[in-house]
């Protein structure tokens, strides 16, 4: 699985004005409070505006087919929903960071050291110095590009390039809008893109061999939601929607689901998952079609992983690695056999 990665598209910049003249003070106040002092919430005023971010989450429960997002499952959950939830789980944080790197840690970071526990080493007796020492430099990358990002306030787009060996298998896509989720009360539709799209890769003998059998552009065949000329031609698996430091989560979850939403198409019988990443901390979602509607639950409390450490980088490539292997052993071969090599015989058919 992998992706020629390309830059995130062009987006504004947040900025965050703060009025010295607005602020509340945290020392006493001077200023004797009587009767007739009202004390107003600003929420309460005509003039506050409602959050767009819930808005959108409502229109998604409104829309065509209904998205709905959850923190935990609700009702009959399929059991192919329950197993991978048990993959990505099991044992997860374990034996993921090699004894010979413990020394590098202590020093670089004494008091993160401290707290990890002591499931997570593993004997790497077996690795020579050198390649414990490219490892060191990989991480230590990240995290120290990570620590830039935050401690400068970078924006999303910084977010994306500077932390990008988390990302080098994903690139930006927008969403073909045939695809996209129709709102019942004004039938527009919400257009949204995805940061970066995790594909199953052409250059895989067997998947290229099958994309070109299948010949998705001549027939005008397209198996993913993404517009983009390539791509659209090749089976995409995840979605990551990327929000700096101060960004919002929510609006990355919602960006999220309309993203996932086109992966789970009537006959899109198996739970798709997808990131969001708000600054240091990735987390994880599950994306699941039951009748009409599309459940996205998470994010998921038992995966959860960040840039912040060592430690941290390391549980994000254990849960990328069992992502990754989902893919592979579960959701390709179904991909493979129920949607590729129907749509290949259809088309050597008309020919």
């Amino acid at each position: 699985m992998s992706g020629q990665r390309q830059p995130s598209p062009s987006k504004r910049r947040r900025t965050n004005i703060d009025d010295p003249d607005q602020r509340t003070s945290s020392l006493p106040s001077e200023i004797p409070l009587s009767e007739r002092t009202k004390l107003r919430s600003d929420a309460s005023t005509a003039s506050r505006q409602g959050s767009p971010t819930r808005d959108v989450f409502n229109q998604l429960r409104l829309a065509k087919p209904a998205i709905i997002c959850e923190p935990q499952a609700t009702g009959s959950i399929p059991n192919t929903v329950l197993s991978l939830r048990k993959r990505l789980a099991d044992g997860f944080g374990q034996g993921i960071i090699p004894r010979g790197l413990e020394s590098r840690i202590r020093e670089s970071d004494p008091a993160g050291a401290v707290v990890i526990p002591e499931y997570p080493y593993f004997d790497s007796g077996h690795m020579s110095d050198a390649a414990l020492g490219v490892m060191w430099n990989e991480l230590e990358e990240i995290r120290l590009q990570a620590r830039h990002c935050d401690i400068y306030g970078k924006d999303e787009n910084a977010w994306c390039l500077d932390v990008g060996p988390l990302s080098c298998n994903r690139q930006s896509q927008q969403i073909d809008a045939d695809l996209l989720p129709m709102v019942r009360n004004n039938l527009t539709r919400i257009n949204k893109k995805a940061d970066y799209a995790l594909a199953f890769s052409c250059r895989d003998p067997e998947v290229s061999s099958l994309y070109e059998r299948v010949r998705l552009g001549g027939h005008g065949y397209s198996i993913s939601q993404s517009t983009d000329t390539f791509n659209k031609r090749t089976v995409l698996f995840s979605g990551v929607e990327v929000k700096p430091d101060d960004g919002g989560k929510k609006e990355a979850l919602a960006q999220l689901a309309i993203w996932l939403k086109p992966l789970d198409l009537a006959d899109w019988l198996l739970p798709t998952i997808g990131y969001t990443v708000v600054g240091h901390d990735w987390y994880v979602y599950i994306a699941y079609r039951i009748g009409n509607e599309v459940h996205i639950i998470g994010p998921i409390s038992s995966v959860l992983a960040d840039t912040r450490s060592t430690y941290g980088i390391l549980k994000l490539r254990d849960l990328d690695s069992r992502v990754k292997q989902y893919a592979l052993d579960v959701y390709w071969p179904w991909v493979r056999d129920e949607i590729l090599q129907p749509l290949s015989m259809h088309t050597f058919s008309e020919d």
